[in-house]
């Protein structure tokens, strides 16, 4: 198969499949790549990337099948990172939010830019040529006009060897191996950067920072790039055993070690020779070319072990359902640049940290057409990393708490008219305690260590149904909605000590009611589907979304007079339309081809997709309304059009 795509902003992505199907009753082979590229719709914001899947299947027996794939996509791409305030997109639509202050405008004025705006993006000299490294990797810039502050280059290998094995009628075991790899990373700037003001926020002023370093030979501001390479080896097996009863039971297990390496290195010298950096207490201070590590060199390590036991019991007439889990953790911490004052690296390690999930559920099937069910679960989450350990100190949090989650759900589905007409609905409540965040203390003997801010609870409450409908074999209908009642519960209030015997220091956070944010808290979907003559398809989906806060920090909530919501986002609503027809065969000579166009955002809606409240680096006077929100707005209209042939 050939699949061969164009759209807006320069999109191209070709997508490339071969597979040969069983060969001699034991083998088959499958092959697929693809290649993007694409200009993005904000300036700067690039795209070039690869994909591939190899994959291959081998009966060993009839009772013993291998399959062996590996799967990536190395790619990079140009950022648009930072919010911006609403009046540096458009000051006609800020102005037109009852809730915006004029006298912002006047502080944030509109970009030339407009919705296009991008602050990691300007243009640069095309004279200069200065490579870039992807770590060893030099390269030269995307583009020779432009240079973008942020830039993101990533690929993350993965490889499964998967094992199912029939060992009785009853009883099968599968086995999953796998690795999973990842290298790259994202840049930004460090040091000495000359920075324009000119505009609604600061961008690099690439001209000037690179005539500087030019200049004195040594850069004193750079393009740094934070690396993230890690990788992972693991293995699940399960084990089912079929009764001869209703019963189906199945154990499982879970292990996984992995290491990540955080560290810095340089990106672009921008113009200089060289960049000095004395982070490094084993090295002192020396200069740093491209693609040397800077700044900070860290190694975490995970280590992980899991299992289950769940059984099913199933009649024609209901269901039900339970599980159990138990699973543990370890960390270690290791910094490669900083001494622990007898000559080693610096290293931390923590003790296993265990953590237990309980499920249960039920389906009762009252007819032919109608069946409802409930399910209820509880979960003790073992804290990630850093609740644990400080990624830079390597600080140990002596007493990590684990965060739990009670959830409770019931629903009923409907189906009739040889599933012409098909329902759901479900109603769940989620209580989320403990959400916890660490403290950094250091005492009088410069030790740092961490400690927990325990007792910010949330409850997540909602109902969502959908309704497909088959009107005739030409026309289908969809409809989904959802409505939710996310928000905080409590104040948090506690105290805790700086260092032994010093006085108790409180800490108090005032959320009780505020709305959970960054999310869409009621949402709605229309599709129709139309089937008019063989081989063509015809749709048109619209969304809507509303009650949509702005993310903040409840962290951040320290003042008890402040009890307003984040600042609501406008609701708004958008359309795409798909089509697509398969040729008949004597268009496509026998071969299967297809034509298709989609059109996202169709009525080019203007929306606030998403938003932080109060913004330190964009708010305007800090009341939780539309000018102190920094927002990213949705993508205007684009078009996909493309041609897929099958041999």
């Amino acid at each position: 198969m050939i699949k061969q795509e164009f759209g807006s902003d320069g999109f191209v992505k070709t997508t490339g499949m071969f597979a040969t199907g069983l060969l001699d009753d034991k083998f088959a082979f499958m092959a697929q790549g693809v290649r993007k590229t694409g200009d993005g719709q904000r300036i700067g914001t690039w795209t070039d990337a690869w994909a591939y899947y190899i994959g291959a299947s081998f009966l060993a027996s009839e009772k013993n099948r291998l399959d062996l794939f590996a799967l990536g996509a190395p790619q990079s791409h140009g950022q648009n990172l930072y919010k911006q305030n609403i009046g540096a997109y458009s000051t006609e639509y800020a102005l037109d939010l009852s809730d915006y202050d004029p006298a912002a405008a006047e502080a944030y004025p509109e970009s030339e830019d407009g919705f296009k705006y991008n602050e990691n993006y300007n243009t640069v000299s095309p004279t200069y040529d200065g490579l870039q490294a992807y770590g060893s990797n030099f390269h030269s810039r995307q583009d020779p006009g432009f240079i973008n502050e942020r830039e993101n280059f990533f690929h993350k290998p993965q490889v499964n060897l998967n094992w199912y094995s029939v060992l009785s009628p009853s009883l099968n075991l599968t086995t999953v191996t796998y690795y999973s790899g990842g290298r790259g990373g994202g840049t930004g700037t460090i040091g000495s950067i000359i920075w324009d003001y000119s505009g609604p926020s600061r961008i690099a002023d690439w001209d000037a920072t690179i005539a500087r370093n030019q200049l004195e030979g040594e850069s004193r501001g750079i393009l740094r790039a934070s690396r993230n390479n890690q990788w992972t080896i693991g293995a699940i097996s399960k084990l089912k055993k079929e009764f001869d009863s209703p019963l189906t039971m199945e154990v499982g297990i879970d292990w996984r070690t992995a290491q990540i390496e955080h560290y810095r290195d340089v990106f672009d010298l921008l113009g200089g020779d060289y960049y000095v950096d004395d982070d490094n207490e084993f090295t002192g201070a020396r200069n740093r070319v491209l693609g040397d590590t800077i700044d900070y060199n860290f190694t975490n390590t995970v280590d992980w072990l899991g299992g289950y036991l769940q059984a099913e019991y199933a009649t024609d007439g209901y269901t039900l359902y339970g599980m159990g889990g138990l699973s543990t953790v370890k960390y270690t911490f290791t910094d490669r640049f900083n001494d622990d004052g007898f000559g080693n690296e610096n290293y931390s390690e923590t003790d296993n940290i265990n953590g237990y999930q309980l499920k249960g559920g039920a389906l009762l099937n009252v007819s032919d057409e109608i069946g409802v069910y409930g399910n209820v679960g509880y979960v003790s989450k073992v804290p990630i990393f850093d609740g644990v350990i400080d990624d830079f100190s390597g600080a140990v949090n002596p007493d990590p708490k684990n965060e739990t989650f009670m959830s409770f759900e019931a629903g009923a589905n409907y189906n009739a008219l040889d599933r012409a007409v098909a329902a759901s609905v479900n109603v769940y409540f989620t209580q989320w305690n403990d959400r916890t965040t660490t403290r950094q203390v250091v005492n009088e003997e410069g030790n740092t260590s961490l400690f927990n801010l325990l007792g910010l609870d949330a409850r997540h409450m909602g109902v969502e149904a959908e309704v497909s409908f088959r009107a005739s074999d030409m026309l289908r209908i969809d409809v989904g909605g959802a409505i939710g009642d996310w928000k905080y519960t409590d104040d948090v209030a506690g105290t805790y000590q700086e260092s032994p015997g010093a006085p108790a220091t409180p800490f108090d956070f005032y959320v009780n009611d505020l709305k959970v944010g960054d999310q869409p808290q009621s949402s709605v979907s229309v599709a129709a589907s139309l089937f008019p003559v063989e081989g063509l398809f015809l749709q048109v989906v619209g969304r809507a979304n509303g009650k949509h806060y702005a993310e903040f920090d409840p962290f951040s909530r320290t003042d008890s007079d402040d009890r307003a919501q984040s600042w609501q986002i406008p609701g708004y609503a958008t359309a795409d339309a798909h089509a697509s027809y398969t040729l008949p065969d004597e268009v496509s000579l026998g071969k299967s081809a297809k034509i298709f166009l989609h059109v996202f955002n169709l009525t080019d809606e203007t929306y606030i997709l998403e938003a932080v409240d109060n913004s330190r680096f964009n708010g305007f006077d800090d009341d939780h309304d539309a000018d102190d929100a920094e927002v990213f707005f949705g993508l205007g209209r684009r078009i996909n059009v493309g041609m897929q042939v099958g041999f």
